[in-house]
């Protein structure tokens, strides 16, 4: 691995990834776990790397900030390793997890590997649709003006909520579900992002929702 990582200190307290330390602040919230922000450049993956927790680990016991350091480390390791294949990668990057992050490999590999696949092949991870979010901002444009525009907020305060909604309409790993099972993550990812409550649920929903079967039925 890149000489950085061989000059890491070993421990089970260590934080370190496989990037240079500028670029990975961090924090521990107290009981050994990693509870780093993931930082602007990864804002775009760490949506899909929620989508693939709630598939995989969600209802194992653990959060979501449970795995992200996994998801990040995977990613640093095929960002820092350009050129190589990640079974040449596997072994090495086995040894410097083990070493330095809570979490066994067995229980973090497919996360590990699911971060290297998303900074190496993020399309690939993803429905290939006729349009992509711009052709289909019009129609939300529409659906916001005859279902959401009474309540006085602009369209740009419900983009998101569409935005969401055509995300996940556009995730592979959802090919096969239906909205009914996809809404409890709308909702756990509306209730970290919108405590405040500077937007109603159900207006939320209305908006994520229309964006998913929108995306699905034309896409």
């Amino acid at each position: 691995m890149t000489e950085q990582m061989q000059q890491t200190q070993h421990g089970p307290q260590s934080q370190s990834t496989a990037v240079p330390p500028q670029n990975t602040a961090r924090k521990d919230n107290g009981n050994g776990v990693d509870s780093h922000p993931i930082e602007d450049r990864y804002n775009f993956h760490d949506a899909s790397f929620r989508r693939h927790y709630q598939l995989n680990y969600h209802g194992k016991g653990q959060d979501y900030e449970y795995y992200a350091p996994a998801y990040r480390f995977g990613y640093e390791l095929a960002e820092e390793n350009v050129g190589k294949e990640w079974n040449a990668m596997q072994e090495e990057g086995q040894r410097h997890w083990q070493s330095n992050h809570n979490g066994t490999w067995n229980e973090m590999s497919e996360a590990i590997h699911y971060g290297w696949r998303e900074q190496r092949e993020p399309d690939a991870l993803r429905v290939h649709h006729q349009g992509e979010y711009g052709d289909y901002r019009a129609g939300f444009e529409a659906h916001y003006a005859e279902a959401l525009q009474e309540s006085g907020a602009p369209f740009e305060h419900y983009e998101p909520a569409y935005l969401y909604g055509y995300g996940l309409a556009t995730d592979p790993t959802y090919n096969s579900h239906g909205w009914e099972d996809v809404e409890p993550e709308v909702r756990e990812y509306y209730e970290s992002e919108y405590a405040d409550g500077r937007l109603p649920w159900e207006h939320y929903r209305d908006a994520a929702a229309h964006a998913w079967h929108n995306v699905r039925t034309t896409g």
